[in-house]
């Protein structure tokens, strides 16, 4: 397993006929305009996914379409925590929007195979129920289907990619991990 930054400046590209889960927070953040990673994601798809010659095949699993699903319900409630003076331009018409354009773009993802769907069988299951623990449930389900499949795994979540370190020989089936560091979003807010 690879652990490989996508913004790092030695960073050329996937694999050519990679495979590729794609987690939530990158998915998400490509079509939400008001993500803190949506330029850096927005530029890796653009000039690494749709802007090159190379055949991938992208993947996500029936968690990560519910968790963006869930997500796109408050689109902007990030983006309003780290700019509070912002909650005045945005009313609940502006939210839906927002949130009903990222939902057709998902459907239309999976409608045309772009992403195509992945689910686990017993012995992902198996693996979920083993490192759950040290991921958190949707993590786990996730890294254990890319495990099973040995494939790759792209985030832009820097504290479980982290966390696989500390789990890497229950999960060294994945191909490479590919990651951002936090330094890449547009804005932060607190955790709570």
């Amino acid at each position: 397993m690879k652990i490989i930054n996508f913004n790092d400046h030695l960073f050329t590209g996937f694999e050519n006929e990679e495979s590729i889960l794609i987690d939530t927070g990158v998915v998400y953040a490509y079509y939400n305009y008001y993500d803190a990673y949506h330029h850096t994601v927005r530029n890796l798809f653009d000039t690494h996914v749709f802007g090159n010659e190379d055949v991938l095949f992208l993947f996500v699993t029936p968690t990560i379409i519910n968790e963006i699903v869930n997500l796109a319900q408050k689109p902007l409630d990030q983006y309003l925590k780290a700019y509070p003076n912002e909650c005045s331009t945005f009313n609940e018409t502006d939210k839906k929007i927002v949130r009903d354009e990222i939902m057709k773009k998902i459907k239309e993802l999976v409608k045309d195979d772009i992403l195509n769907i992945l689910d686990g069988d017993k012995e992902s299951v198996l693996k979920q129920i083993e490192i759950t623990n040290k991921l958190g449930a949707a993590d786990a389900v996730n890294v254990s289907i890319a495990h099973m499949y040995g494939i790759s795994f792209l985030t832009v979540d820097n504290r479980l990619v982290n966390n696989i370190r500390e789990i890497e020989t229950a999960v060294d089936n994945i191909n490479n991990i590919y990651y951002t560091k936090p330094k890449h979003r547009t804005y932060f807010t607190q955790r709570g």
